[in-house]
């Protein structure tokens, strides 16, 4: 089979690799669609490259094909249309007893090389046990089922943050999880949603998607207009999709009393953040990672037409994985996602 392996930071080599051989209670899926993650970006270069080294097959969003059954699979047959999974979870230890399969303690995310070196589904087939899969439905591409794991992401953020109807969210980072934030907190009943970012081409689509009030934070104050659009008290909920420490800053100042900033964004393996409002005005700040229900609904919203991601996707093969990491990185063509068809 045909697979992108790393070679370096941005840099890839299109290798002849051997089909893998479904074991016990895995199946073998013929992968149709991969996108390509923030965290792949991001896993270059920060903490050393370490979270992307040379010699990985990457992708961890992924939908296709189940090609054939290993010993011990029931409830899947060759031919189902699935979307994957891509949080490991032992079931075993006290998160995962409790539920939290995204917080497990041995758990671990195919496609990347941090916690274990784990070829992903940047190739024409990956052999997955059966219970990270997760039937597609008709209606829904293998472009739109590879978006499960970032729209899963952003359903997390909002969920967790426990918000009611008519609260004012600020949505930080215009990007592919921020405008789905954008679209389910709109679904939630927001009374206001404001997006901030530094692209004119995604603050548009944050506009189409839902956004009441759009700032790009290179040519307005952020931090003023929200207060201006929210009679200078700040926003119920914050969602932090960026992962600096300026735009975590703006979230906490952005955050009225006693709100509620959710930490998704991940660039930088530290930040700093303003501990005056943080303490003084009680915010809570809230790490979101991967998702735990969210799985279903999200591919029923797809399916039915209420959450967007054909818009936001561009579709390459994966030969062109090269160019699809140079359209991301240089933001030359306000690509905002990248699905890789192999």
């Amino acid at each position: 089979m045909k697979a992108a392996v790393v070679q370096g930071a941005f840099q890839f080599a299109i290798e002849e690799r051997p089909i893998p051989e479904p074991q016990s209670g895995e199946v073998l899926v013929r992968i149709m669609a991969v996108g390509i993650c923030g965290s792949d970006i991001h896993g270059m270069t920060e903490d050393g490259g370490v979270r992307r080294r040379p010699g990985l097959i990457m992708g961890h969003e992924a939908a296709g094909v189940i090609e054939r059954l290993g010993e011990g699979v029931e409830g899947w047959r060759p031919g189902d249309r699935v979307a994957l999974d891509p949080q490991w979870s032992c079931g075993q230890c006290e998160p995962c007893r409790h539920g939290w399969l995204n917080l497990c303690e041995n758990g671990f995310i195919f496609g990347s090389s941090k916690l274990k070196f784990t070829h992903g589904a940047m190739c024409e087939y990956l052999a997955v046990p059966q219970k990270q899969l997760n039937l597609l439905p008709d209606q829904v591409t293998f472009a739109e089922g590879a978006s499960l794991d970032y729209v899963g992401n952003a359903m997390h953020a909002v969920n967790e943050s426990q918000s009611r109807f008519g609260d004012t969210f600020v949505v930080i980072g215009t990007g592919a999880i921020g405008l789905v934030a954008i679209q389910i907190a709109r679904l939630r009943g927001a009374g206001k949603i404001i997006a901030v970012g530094t692209s004119p081409h995604k603050l548009a689509m944050a506009k189409k998607f839902g956004a009441d009030r759009v700032i790009h934070s290179r040519e307005e104050n952020a931090l003023e207009v929200i207060m201006e659009e929210t009679d200078g008290k700040g926003a119920e909920v914050v969602i932090e999709a960026v992962g600096v420490s300026d735009t975590y800053a703006l979230a906490v100042q952005a955050a009225k009393r006693r709100g509620k900033v959710m930490a998704l964004g991940f660039a930088s393996n530290e930040i700093t953040i303003p501990v005056q409002p943080l303490l003084f005005r009680e915010v809570s700040l809230i790490g979101i990672t991967g998702y735990v229900f969210e799985a279903a609904p999200v591919l029923k919203m797809i399916a039915n037409g209420k959450i967007d991601v054909k818009s936001i996707t561009t579709e390459l093969p994966l030969e062109e994985v090269q160019k699809a990491f140079e359209m991301i990185v240089g933001k030359k063509n306000e690509v905002i996602k990248v699905a890789l068809i192999p």
